[in-house]
């Protein structure tokens, strides 16, 4: 389902809680009972509202970008293209994500399935109560979606419509900065404390590794190969027991495979990295298992789908995995100085937490200077390596 283009729509008042219960009630027969704001995130308003049946979420985009603040201006288009990434992410991986059930192009507002016997993803790798399998699931959801958007599976006409749809350049451009410049510069948008300010300082000198950052921002901007999700990670993961749904794709955008699979497997090293300095073995390993497990599930998913017809599939794959040792390595030195870290490391005391950054600066720039990886073990023992 495609929604109609709302770029040059007024941008909405952030509905009250009440007026959004009167909005689902008049609207879509919905009877609100009553909502409450729930979002943590950095782009939008989030509410979950009690009807008399359940209950539903209800996203509002704002003109702005949450976490900055109104002085960041930021399209609401991207509630459409959220909505439209949702419908289709379904129709490739049914399951796979949130129900959509309707989408406003005046308000900008989305509602969907509330996922509430489910929790964040990267909360149970914090906690060490990661539901088994979790990985697995996201790597089918992730090659079915990306090889279904893809030229091997798509008819030309159709994918031109495809490209059409997802123009996401405001998007797009948050993370051409914050991932591939800022985290290298002085820039304001960077996170930097007593745990980071020595990797920060290391970066700004590390010319070689920034000539690498905009080599893969040349191929973020031009490698348009399937419409990936662009915010892919283990904070975009709802899970519980047998199911894992994929949320929050308004970043959506036709770009590198490898963006979204780099950049689930920096998230779980994040994790790894964690319980190491923990002392917590058991979760290394199981967070190792999921790790490598989502790369084979990925893997044994795009051959499932592969035609016959395209004879490249191994150079294909062997692409995307170079690729993802690539991208996170930028997602793994984003996440320790720029805008919007992890709670992972976030959250360790301070030693542990200089450690953490120290290590996974050390081991993002072998992922990105080394000689290419040729198996995903050889990515990950980089990504996680003491």
């Amino acid at each position: 389902m495609t929604f109609e283009d709302e770029s040059t729509s007024p941008s909405a008042a952030p509905l009250s809680t009440q007026e959004l219960c009167a909005w689902l009630k008049a609207e879509l027969d919905i009877d609100a009972q009553s909502a409450d704001e729930i979002g943590d995130g950095n782009l939008n308003l989030v509410y979950r509202v009690r009807t008399s049946d359940g209950s539903v979420i209800v996203k509002q985009a704002l003109p702005y970008l949450r976490l900055a603040g109104e002085g960041w201006p930021l399209t609401v288009d991207r509630a459409r293209i959220e909505a439209t990434a949702l419908s289709l992410h379904n129709e490739l991986s049914p399951g796979g994500v949130p129900n959509l059930i309707h989408f406003d192009a005046d308000q900008h507002l989305i509602v969907m399935e509330d996922l509430r016997d489910h929790v964040i993803w990267r909360q149970t790798l914090i906690d060490g109560s990661l539901p088994a399998g979790m990985g697995a699931q996201v790597g089918e959801i992730t090659a079915r979606i990306t090889l279904g958007t893809s030229d091997v599976l798509v008819p030309a006409d159709n994918r031109k419509q495809l490209l059409k749809d997802f123009v996401n350049p405001e998007l797009c451009a948050i993370s051409e900065d914050l991932v591939f410049t800022s985290p290298y510069i002085d820039s304001p948008s960077n996170n930097i404390d007593d745990s980071s300010r020595e990797l920060a300082e290391r970066l700004r000198r590390d010319s070689e590794l920034f000539a690498e950052s905009k080599r893969l921002l040349w191929a973020f901007k031009t490698q348009g190969e399937a419409l990936i999700h662009g915010d892919l990670h283990t904070g975009s993961v709802m899970v519980t027991d047998g199911d894992a749904r994929v949320m929050d794709p308004e970043f959506a955008f036709y770009g590198p495979i490898g963006y979204d699979t780099g950049n689930v497997l920096a998230h779980l090293a994040f994790a790894s990295t964690r319980h190491d300095l923990l002392g917590n073995q058991e979760q290394v390993k199981l967070i190792t298992e999921e790790a490598l497990t989502f790369w084979e599930v990925f893997v044994e998913t795009i051959a499932e789908l592969w035609p016959d017809s395209e004879p490249w599939q191994e150079t294909f794959l062997a692409r995307v995995l170079e690729d993802s040792a690539s991208y996170a390595a930028t997602e793994m030195i984003r996440r320790m100085v720029g805008m919007a870290q992890v709670a992972d490391i976030e959250s360790l005391e301070l030693p542990q937490r200089y450690e953490a950054k120290q290590r996974i600066g050390r081991n993002a720039r072998w992922l990105a200077l080394g000689r290419p990886v040729r198996t995903v073990e050889e990515l990950w023992d980089r990504a996680i390596h003491d």
